[in-house]
């Protein structure tokens, strides 16, 4: 921990000392040379101009300049002569960045360095490398900066790596309303591979279209020979769940130890089991497919009741993803009966059973046993606290104003961290290092020999740096986090862990929300106009049609008394007369029938309909609404001026018609919404931070930060606080390779959950949004189902 202390100390004796004065003002020199075919700004030294005030008025790192005047590294003299390059390389770089795949990292060539070496160095043929680099054949000089190609994707530590294979496609055949994107989400094939087998399709599909999905095989996975199993005889009525639940072993771990084991078995089928102690009183089950608790519970022939008391976090129904725990007693001491042991040399059980069985997780202790080396790459932006301005003793320095203090918050918040986990048997070195937006800085900091030797790293916090360090990390097979972006593109290796969940997973949440609490509302999507969020519609409608009831029964004696209340509404007629029919959600109901037939109830369709406000306008909500249900609308907008107009206009309706509203993707951003319309339209919405000011938890963290570092803890203490809380603990729990076990890990963190899953093309990503509410002035969190 000394590393991060120092680099923490040096950081504040910043702002300890006297006022320090901003450098002046530079304008960048017109003066323009064209020198070895390269043009150059030749720039004269002015009194009080530092290199790196000269650096940020050319937008030029640091360490270009002095690579382009090696003189400076001696210090500036006025009138000096700088040349300073047109385009930087750090430009050059950025743009290479943006162009999507980019396998390289980068080398800073040292005093004596060969291409030959540098080969030996990163394991890289000299062929390849000069390949990368023809500009270099000729020669190397210290401060040249070098790509280095990464190899093509390698399985490590038995890392499952898909590849597609064109001979056993699929053909998938266009329906109505469905998109690429739909297609792409349907069979979890990125868009860039979809497009690739199919080169000929554009975005427009039409109906009956032939669409080729490309299959994926897993490669790589390490084939180990058994060691001691059962031989299991199937008889006849035995079913792969009575045999997984009498062997106390997950049907994952069965499949994955008997190649083509489905669940259509026969009387006379041989079936492995390994020879291993389950010691826990439950077996893992993965659930495939949307079905019931009851039915589940049938399968393992164990009582639904006993499975609910097992999983009380569930209720009826379960979705693909979920996991459960299902009872199958203590362990017996006695061996299971009707099996013939057979003994093979290897010492283990097929890797994809650890994937996929919980009980394997939990196998091994690792706390005390292993120090754990981790970076943390985060924005300090130390070059620019000493050009901070300080009037004077009395003066109060606004850290909102200065870059330095941006994510210092996430620092301390980390630290604290690590101190807790220390004080419960934590080993672990930080290494802390100042890494920003800027290219060329993040390139120095990959140069440190210490970096190639790490279990874990954090950051960097700006996407085109942190695919370098991803690149980096997967060379080195190093576990790298992203703490912040939602951009997926980030998840381009498998070692990579993305904390902020994509907007992409809020529907399947949505869907549990609307099938548990709203299942009969009236629901209308909204979106400002019919440019926006097309593939976000498609998919929430065609993921609630699955879940919501085809229609819904209203009794007639609710609809007769709305025929009372409009009669009396209407000045012209007389007193007693009523309306002899009513429209009710575009259904003409007569009243004579209504009074015919008093106990009985009328049946409604329960359709999806949509809104474009930009051209239906709030008539639009009005023609779909119900006047005799909830209203259930999904806004989705993002937008700081229609989410409050929507808003304004339903809340004109609240008398009229029973409206929830829930707003996605991201309404906590939205800071202009009016709190009575909050609370009067009953919204919800996602966010990926909430915090229960009423745990104890919470609350002791905000005293604690408060006395260490003597001010409020913002968000970026919370998020780093909670990333190593989680991490640190999972490593500690199940060492480098936590990954595999990270479904089954739970943690209890301060500002939300962290729930990772296998995430496409490569990596993990966390799929879990709070979902919120307001409620008596007060935001509450929805329970998790």
């Amino acid at each position: 921990m000394r590393k991060h202390l120092l680099i923490i100390l040096l950081f504040l004796l910043a702002f300890a000392g006297p006022a320090v004065l901003y450098s002046q003002e530079i304008v960048k020199s017109d003066v323009i040379e064209r020198i070895e075919g390269k043009d150059y700004y030749i720039h004269s030294v002015e009194q009080g101009q530092t290199l790196y005030s000269i650096s940020k008025a050319y937008d030029m790192p640091v360490d270009e300049l002095l690579f382009e005047n090696p003189d400076a590294q001696q210090g500036l003299a006025i009138a000096q002569i700088l040349r300073i390059p047109l385009t930087s390389r750090e430009k050059l770089i950025t743009n290479d960045l943006r162009k999507g795949e980019f396998r390289y990292i980068f080398h800073i060539i040292k005093k004596g360095q060969t291409l030959y070496g540098i080969s030996r160095i990163y394991d890289i043929s000299l062929g390849d490398l000069k390949k990368a680099n023809p500009e270099w054949v000729d020669g190397l000089k210290p401060g040249q900066y070098i790509k280095i190609p990464m190899k093509d994707p390698v399985v490590a530590d038995k890392t499952v790596i898909a590849k597609p294979t064109d001979k056993d496609s699929k053909v998938h055949t266009v329906s109505g309303g469905e998109t690429l994107f739909s297609i792409s989400r349907k069979y979890k094939v990125g868009m860039p591979e979809l497009k690739a087998a199919n080169p000929s399709i554009t975005n427009s599909l039409s109906v009956g279209q032939l669409i080729r999905i490309p299959e994926y095989q897993e490669e790589g996975i390490a084939q180990e020979e058994e060691k001691k199993f059962y031989e299991h005889t199937v008889k006849k009525k035995e079913t792969l769940y009575g045999i997984a639940r009498k062997y106390r072993i997950s049907i994952d771990s069965l499949t994955a130890f008997n190649q083509g084991l489905t669940e259509s078995i026969f009387p006379g089928e041989v079936i492995r089991i390994p020879r291993t102690v389950n010691p826990n009183s439950y077996i893992t089950h993965h659930v495939r497919e949307k079905t019931k608790l009851k039915r589940i519970a049938s399968k393992y022939a164990i009582s639904v009741t006993a499975v609910k008391e097992a999983n009380p976090g569930f209720r009826s129904r379960v979705y693909p993803g979920d996991i459960l725990m299902i009872p199958v007693g203590p362990p017996s001491e006695a061996p299971p009966d009707i099996v013939h042991v057979v003994v093979t040399p290897p010492d283990d059980i097929p890797p994809k059973v650890v994937r996929n069985d919980s009980i394997r997780c939990y196998d091994k202790m690792y706390r005390h046993k292993k120090e754990f080396k981790v970076a943390l790459m985060i924005p300090l932006y130390t070059e620019e606290a000493g050009e901070i301005v300080v009037g004077g003793k009395a003066a109060v320095l606004d850290p909102s104003k200065h870059k330095p203090f941006n994510f210092i918050q996430f620092l301390e918040g980390f630290l604290m961290a690590m101190d807790e986990m220390e004080k419960e048997g934590l080993k672990a070195r930080l290494y802390v290092y100042d890494v920003d937006e800027k290219v060329s800085k993040t390139i120095q900091v990959l140069q440190e020999p210490e970096l190639a030797d790490m279990d874990l790293i954090i950051g960097p916090f700006f996407s085109r740096n942190f695919k370098l360090v991803s690149n980096f990390a997967e060379m080195f097979n190093i576990k790298i986090i992203n703490p912040l972006t939602r951009r997926t593109e980030v998840l381009s290796n498998p070692n990579v862990f993305k904390v902020k969940p994509s907007r992409d997973a809020q529907a399947a949440q949505l869907v549990k929300f609307v099938e548990h609490y709203y299942p009969g509302s009236n629901i209308i999507l909204v979106r400002n106009n019919k440019f926006q969020y097309t593939d976000e519609v498609l998919e929430i409608r065609n993921s609630l049609d699955k879940v919501i009831p085809y229609g819904v029964k209203v009794p007639n004696n609710t609809l007769y008394e709305l025929v009372l209340e409009y009669s009396k509404a209407d000045t012209n007629l007389a007193t007693g007369v009523l309306i002899s029919s009513l429209m009710v959600e575009n259904r003409m109901i007569q009243t004579e029938e209504l009074e015919r037939l008093p106990a009985d109830s009328t049946f409604f369709s329960n359709g999806i309909a949509e809104i474009i406000y930009a051209t239906d306008s709030i008539y639009g909500v009005i023609r779909n609404a119900s006047v005799v249900r909830n209203n259930l609308l999904i806004v989705l907008t993002n937008n700081e001026i229609f989410a409050p107009e929507i808003l304004t206009r339903l809340n004109d309706l609240k008398d009229t018609f029973d409206i929830t509203v829930v707003g996605m993707p991201e309404w906590d951003l939205l800071h202009n919404l009016e709190t009575d319309y909050l609370l009067d339209l009953n919204v919800y919405y996602f966010t990926d931070s909430y915090y229960d000011y009423d745990d104890p938890d919470v609350r002791g963290f905000i005293r604690d930060f408060r006395e260490r570092y003597k001010t409020h803890p913002e968000e970026y203490a919370f998020e780093g606080y909670d990333l190593a809380i989680f991490f640190m603990g999972a490593m500690m729990r199940f060492g480098t390779d936590c990954e595999k076990c990270l479904p089954y890990y739970q943690k209890k963190l301060l500002k939300t959950s962290i729930k990772f899953f296998p995430a496409y093309p490569a990596g993990y990503e966390n799929l879990y949004w709070n979902l919120c509410r307001y409620w008596n002035y007060k935001i509450e969190k929805v329970p998790d189902l």
